[in-house]
């Protein structure tokens, strides 16, 4: 058999507080940014309301939504993990991550929605929730499976540290 070499460790970088918070904003905010991009685009397009609405979309979901995201991410995590417990944890990541994509981008696109057409025309709402989530998916299934396998455990590992 042939052994490995000990590959070289660096030490661990030690943040600041102020550090670590800038960098899982950075994370949420290009997450909600593309997506509530991406979703807003479905139901405007490129038209002279797309920047406006992108953007009270983006804050909803930065500030409410994705507070919100990381809590239910850490909850699931531990489900899953109850439910199934002799599931890998690549297997039991991507599994976490397909969840994820569904109930986020589900309630991105209601934000989205409704800050493009309100809440009184349940059918519109529904419409336009429908195609958001529908044109948004793909993106959004491939954010959330990198996030849960790659770039949440990195950001657990450097809050930690």
């Amino acid at each position: 058999q042939f052994e490995r070499a000990a590959m070289p460790t660096s030490p661990p970088i030690h943040r600041s507080i102020p550090q670590k918070i800038a960098i899982v904003a950075a994370v949420m905010g290009s997450v909600a940014g593309t997506l509530t991009g991406i979703m807003t685009w479905a139901n405007t397009g490129f038209s002279e309301i797309f920047l406006p609405n992108w953007g009270i979309s983006f804050l909803k979901a930065v500030f409410v939504l994705l507070p919100f995201a990381f809590l239910l991410m850490g909850l699931f995590d531990k489900l899953l993990s109850r439910v199934m417990p002799g599931l890998a944890p690549m297997k039991l990541r991507i599994v976490l991550g397909m969840v994820m994509a569904v109930i986020m981008q589900s309630l991105m696109a209601v934000i989205t929605a409704g800050t493009e057409a309100g809440f009184g025309d349940m059918a519109v709402l529904k419409e336009l929730w429908l195609n958001a989530f529908i044109t948004a998916f793909p993106v959004g299934l491939i954010l959330a499976l990198l996030l849960t396998t790659t770039v949440r455990p990195w950001l657990l590992a450097m809050l930690r540290a």
